[in-house]
C-alpha cells in the first residue's frame, strides 16, 4: 500500500478545523474578548464527516487483495483494534484521571459519563469521558461492519456498499432513527453513507476508469468545492442536523475534494508540504489531545491573570492555545503513539506470522493504519 500525502493533509486541515471550533469555546470562556466569527462554531462538526469520507477510503486502500482470506481479515481487524485504542486508552485514563481530581473543569450539561462503556467505546446516551470519543464509536462500527464485508468476494464489494446505504437511507425515509436508543441509532446513522462513499470513492480511484478523468476535471473538483459549494450549501442550511440531506451534501463535497486531489497526486501534479503530512501523521493523538490542553492553557491564563479585553491579549491566547494543540500532537505522536504502534505492529507480526521465527524485528509504524 503506498502512502497518499493528500489524505495526510486532508487530516491536517480537518484537524485544523475542529480546534479552532473548539478554540472558540475556550476563547468565550477563559479570554477577555472574542475573535474567531461565531459562524466557525457551525462548521466544526463538518470536518469529523470529512474523516468519515477519508476513513472509508483507507478502508479500501488497506483492504485490497484481503478479502476471503480468513488470516488477512484476522489481521485487518487486528489492526483496526490496535489502531483506536491503546493509543486512546492513554488518553481516557489521562482524562479520568482530572475527572477524578477537578470534576469541576468538565462540562456536566450532556450527563455524567458512563465509564465502562466510554473505555470500551460502546454507544451510551451521554458522552463519552473523553468526548470526542464520540466519533470513534462511529469508526469501530464502520470498522466491524466493513470487516463483516471482507467475507465475501471483493468484486462484490460495490454492490454491498451499496446494499448498506439503501438500507440506511430507507431506515432514515421511515422512522426517526436519532430518537431512537444508543445502539439502534449507531447501526442506522446516517454517518455510514459518508463512509460508503470514501470507500466508492476509493474503488473508483483504484479502477482503470480513473485514469479517464482529465487533469483539468481534477482541478475543477477541487476548486468547486471551496469556491461554490460549500458557499451554496451553507447558505441553503444543508449542512445542520445529522440528516440525510447532510450527510449526502458533505459526503458529495469531501469526496469530491479526495478523489481529486488523490487523483493529482498520483498524476504528480500536486504536492503536499512536509509539515502538513506530519500534522496528518500525528492527527489522532491531536484529536484526542486537544480539549485536554485547550483546557489545560486556559486555565493557565486565568490563573496568571492574562485574560484581558485587549486586542492583542486575545490574539496572543489564541495563538498561544493553537500551537500549544499542535506542538503537543507531534511531540506526544513520537513519544506515545508511534511506540504504541510499533509495539501494536510487532505483536500482530508475532501472532499473524506463518514463520514464528521470523516475527521478531522492528517494524514501521505506518501497516497499522
Amino acid at each position: 500500500m503506498s502512502k497518499l500525502n493528500t489524505l495526510q493533509a486532508f487530516r491536517c486541515i480537518g484537524l485544523t478545523g475542529v480546534v479552532i471550533g473548539h478554540m472558540t469555546f475556550a476563547e468565550e470562556q477563559y479570554a477577555g474578548a472574542t475573535l474567531l466569527p461565531l459562524a466557525i462554531k457551525d462548521f466544526n462538526q463538518l470536518f469529523i464527516d470529512w474523516f468519515f469520507v477519508v476513513s472509508g477510503f483507507i478502508m479500501v486502500m488497506v483492504s485490497r487483495g484481503r478479502f476471503q482470506v480468513q488470516r488477512e481479515i484476522l489481521k485487518f481487524a487486528y489492526a483496526r483494534v490496535a489502531r483506536i485504542y491503546p493509543p486512546y486508552w492513554v488518553y481516557f485514563f489521562i482524562t479520568l484521571a482530572v475527572f477524578l481530581v477537578m470534576p469541576q473543569w468538565f462540562n456536566n450539561t450532556h450527563g455524567e459519563p458512563n465509564l465502562w462503556k466510554s473505555f470500551f467505546l460502546v454507544p451510551d446516551k451521554t458522552l463519552p469521558l473523553v468526548m470526542v470519543a464520540w466519533s470513534l464509536i462511529f469508526e469501530m462500527w464502520f470498522y466491524l461492519v466493513f470487516t463483516a464485508f471482507m467475507f465475501f468476494r471483493e468484486r462484490y464489494l460495490p454492490w454491498i456498499l451499496l446494499g448498506w446505504a439503501g438500507l440506511i437511507i430507507l431506515a432514515n425515509l421511515t422512522i426517526d432513527v436519532l430518537s431512537l436508543g444508543p445502539m439502534l441509532r449507531l447501526i442506522l446513522h446516517p454517518y455510514a453513507i459518508e463512509f460508503v462513499m470514501g470507500s466508492l470513492i476509493a474503488l473508483f480511484y483504484f479502477s482503470p476508469l480513473s485514469e479517464r478523468v482529465p487533469t483539468k476535471a481534477a482541478v475543477g473538483m477541487l476548486l468547486f468545492v471551496p469556491l461554490i459549494g460549500v458557499p451554496v450549501g451553507y447558505n441553503l442550511d444543508m449542512f445542520r442536523g445529522e440528516g440525510l440531506i447532510r450527510v449526502f451534501s458533505l459526503g458529495t463535497l469531501f469526496g469530491l475534494l479526495t478523489i481529486g486531489a488523490t487523483l493529482l497526486e498520483r498524476r504528480d501534479k500536486l504536492s503536499v508540504p512536509p509539515l502538513m503530512v506530519a500534522i496528518g501523521d500525528s492527527s489522532y493523538t491531536t484529536y484526542l489531545a486537544h480539549l485536554l490542553v485547550i483546557g489545560v492553557i486556559g486555565k493557565l491564563w486565568v490563573m496568571f491573570g492574562l485574560a484581558s479585553t485587549s486586542l492583542f491579549g486575545n490574539i496572543a491566547f489564541l495563538v498561544i492555545m493553537f500551537s500549544a494543540v499542535m506542538i503537543y500532537g507531534l511531540v506526544g505522536f513520537r513519544l506515545i503513539e508511534a511506540p504504541l504502534m510499533n509495539a501494536a505492529n510487532n505483536l500482530g507480526k508475532k501472532l499473524f506470522s506463518k514463520k514464528p521465527a521470523q516475527a521478531s524485528g522492528k517494524m514501521a509504524v505506518r501497516p497499522v493504519e
